[in-house]
């Protein structure tokens, strides 16, 4: 789940981003979408993906968790598993979120990464920055920074625009990149989410845009 779900199920959401469940307890997701899409890339070279995860968080604020997902980099690595940790909290109506999350690509792929990362919200809109000091095993930095705006159309129908942008040591003036995105998620009483996410990415040069509809469940453990 976490940061990597931001165009699936309102992943477009950011990524999301990252962010502990909003009570305490351990609860758990499980997802099917027609691309898995981070920031603004294809991780499954626009095939579907099959997501779930498992979170726990205590009454304090601390929280951690693992997400996995099937990727097709043209690389041996098969699967990504995400573990991650941090703390969050609200001091008055300003909610603040600080951890770090490690990708792991199992199948003999070195790009293995730790990113740490800091948000804040207020109301409906969110921010929040990430930081790896070897990104993609480079031995090069790189950052993101997010920011999204969830406006709430009824109790359980939300329209999401987001925007991000990649920069650092590992992307020079020509590799920067940009992403934006816009997701209508609706979640039912049963526990499933649908989402119809556009994202485009001005990678390379190009606005190519992309369409991601996800179905997903969540539920207590």
């Amino acid at each position: 789940m976490k940061m990597k779900q931001i165009v699936a199920c309102a992943a477009v959401l950011a990524a999301s981003s990252v962010a502990a469940p909003a009570f305490a307890g351990a609860t758990g997701n499980v997802g099917v979408f027609s691309d898995y899409v981070f920031r603004g890339i294809t991780q499954t070279g626009g095939a579907p993906a099959v997501q779930g995860g498992l979170d726990y968080s205590s009454d304090i604020g601390l929280y951690a968790g693992t997400w996995i997902s099937n990727v097709d980099f043209g690389t041996p690595a098969n699967y990504e598993t995400d573990i991650y940790g941090g703390y969050s909290g609200k001091a008055g109506d300003f909610g603040y979120d600080v951890g770090a999350i490690y990708y792991y690509y199992r199948g003999d792929n070195p790009t293995n990464t730790t990113e740490f990362y800091v948000g804040g919200s207020f109301d409906i809109v969110s921010a929040k920055f990430y930081y790896s000091p070897n990104l993609f095993s480079s031995d090069q930095s790189g950052m993101y920074l997010t920011s999204s705006v969830a406006f709430p159309l009824s109790d359980t129908l939300a329209l999401t625009p987001q925007v991000g942008y990649s920069f650092g040591d590992f992307y020079d003036s020509s590799k920067e990149i940009i992403d934006y995105s816009l997701t209508l998620a609706k979640t039912l009483e049963s526990g499933f989410t649908f989402s119809f996410g556009l994202t485009a990415t001005d990678r390379d040069g190009t606005n190519d845009e992309t369409l991601v509809l996800g179905l997903k469940k969540s539920f207590g453990l």
